[in-house]
């Protein structure tokens, strides 16, 4: 395998608790990475003096607002701090403040994704279960970075459209069976709003209103009916964010389940609800 050059950016906000084994973790790993970026969302704690002390490049946000954890405006995150990939690179990772990875993860994903031709992939968390790559521990080659025009939407769902959008020009993503830890499980402290937003961005991104309905289901099996029905209610009180055709087209052919799965198989589908 020839040299690997890569950039990571760690976006954070207060996360003196848990940043420290982040930076550990990619600090540790069997390849090095050229620059770890860490975006200091306004931090009012040690986030920024911590991520110096491991040789980050600490990028402070320019002005200040509210916390964009729970809403579509995070995207304007991320792309604040693409701004500072290095773009010779010829690979790019986004990284959650909670995350750690094992010392071998860039090593073997980016193995695979060589091996197999894909452009963006991630391991997997542990106790979590996923089919495509996850927003956090992506890695991106350059010319995925470039078909998202080096941002993530500052609207809702800007994760999965740049998976979306990746997958909609032809290039290949993957999930490889390697395991990463999180110290902040996933959805652990989403709000009732949270679960509004995400249905509101599933719409947005093209699902189908019998997706719609399934996932909701899904929700108040999981969460509870509260998050269950404001994921529904999202879902249908956006009648008219759309993003652009394409990426809606895209995801309604990949859908698994569609109404006529009630009439064919009504029992396996509500199984698998």
């Amino acid at each position: 395998m020839d040299k690997i050059n890569y950039d990571v950016l760690i976006p954070a906000r207060d996360e003196e608790e848990n940043i420290k084994k982040t930076l550990e973790g990619i600090t540790n790993q069997t390849i090095k990475a050229n620059s770890i970026i860490v975006v200091n969302d306004n931090s009012k704690d040690k986030t920024e003096k911590i991520a110096i002390s491991y040789g980050a490049k600490v990028i402070n946000f320019p002005y200040e607002h509210k916390n964009w954890v729970i809403s579509g405006e995070l995207g304007i995150l991320f792309s604040f701090g693409m701004n500072f990939f290095n773009k010779d690179n010829s690979y790019f990772m986004i990284l959650g403040a909670d995350h750690i990875l094992p010392e071998n993860y860039i090593e073997e994903i980016i193995k695979n994704m060589e091996k197999d031709d894909v452009d963006m992939a991630s391991g997997i968390i542990e106790n979590e279960i996923t089919v495509s790559p996850r927003g956090s521990g992506r890695i991106f080659t350059k010319k995925a970075m470039e078909c998202i025009e080096w941002k993530y939407e500052s609207n809702w769902g800007y994760e999965t459209y740049a998976l979306f959008k990746i997958q909609s020009e032809g290039m290949k993503v993957s999930v490889y069976p390697i395991t990463t830890k999180t110290q902040r499980p996933t959805g652990k402290n989403y709000s009732i709003k949270k679960f509004y937003h995400m249905g509101f961005s599933y719409k947005a991104l093209g699902y189908t209103s019998f997706y719609g309905i399934g996932r909701g289901l899904t929700i108040t099996k999981k969460n509870g009916i509260h998050k269950g029905f404001m994921f529904t209610l999202g879902f249908f009180s956006n009648h008219s964010i759309r993003y652009n055709k394409k990426i809606r087209d895209h995801c309604k052919k990949n859908l698994k389940y569609s109404w006529k799965d009630i009439i064919n198989n009504p029992k396996q589908l509500f199984k698998s609800f």
